[in-house]
């Protein structure tokens, strides 16, 4: 029964999904190393940039709907089991949420997205890594989860990114732990990728 409902996402290989997700991750701390004082602009501006958040969401939006669009060439598509019946509205309430989100809803706009755009991202890592060998693996939902946590706040609360933001522009000290964190912990996901996985 499961085989039959398997998803595109259960089916990725946990060495290659680690790969990347430890790729990004010393990317995007290396950035943060390098450029200190630029990545704190950029992160202290996200707030005022709303274009950058109608963007973010209608990626999000294409994300959902082919998400939700059951086709034979769509390898995207998700089973909806008990709620196949909501499959047709929601297909057709997800481009006009996003566009009245895009337009009346602008204020914060691209904190919302990023939370967006996380929940539907974590779901790929994590149902690569699930059930599987060896115990390592876990350094997947370690990191997802708490992302998970603060994704679902900025989506509810999205002024929290900004609060956020600006504190940890204030505080250098921690600002720069936290990027040389993230850096050993994508350097721990892709060397266990590689070596274990």
């Amino acid at each position: 029964m499961y085989e039959q409902y398997s998803h595109l996402y259960d089916r990725l290989p946990l060495g290659a999904t680690g790969i990347v997700m430890g790729c990004i991750l010393i990317l995007l701390h290396l950035v943060a190393i390098k450029w200190p004082e630029q990545t704190k602009k950029v992160l202290c501006l996200t707030h005022l940039r709303p274009q950058w958040g109608a963007l973010l969401m209608c990626i999000d939006f294409v994300w959902i709907v082919l998400l939700l669009i059951k086709a034979d060439w769509n390898p995207l598509s998700m089973p909806l089991f008990t709620f196949e019946a909501f499959r047709p509205y929601l297909l057709f309430a997800s481009p006009l949420v996003c566009f009245v989100m895009c337009t009346k809803s602008t204020e914060h706009l691209f904190a919302r997205a990023l939370g967006l755009f996380l929940l539907l991202l974590a779901i790929v890592p994590l149902s690569a890594a699930f059930l599987k060998d060896p115990v390592t693996r876990l350094l997947i939902p370690i990191w997802w989860y708490p992302v998970l946590t603060v994704a679902m706040f900025w989506i509810v609360k999205p002024y929290l990114l900004r609060d956020w933001a600006a504190w940890l522009a204030r505080h250098s000290v921690v600002y720069t732990c936290a990027a040389w964190l993230g850096l050993a912990y994508g350097l721990a996901v892709l060397t266990c990728a590689i070596l274990f996985w």
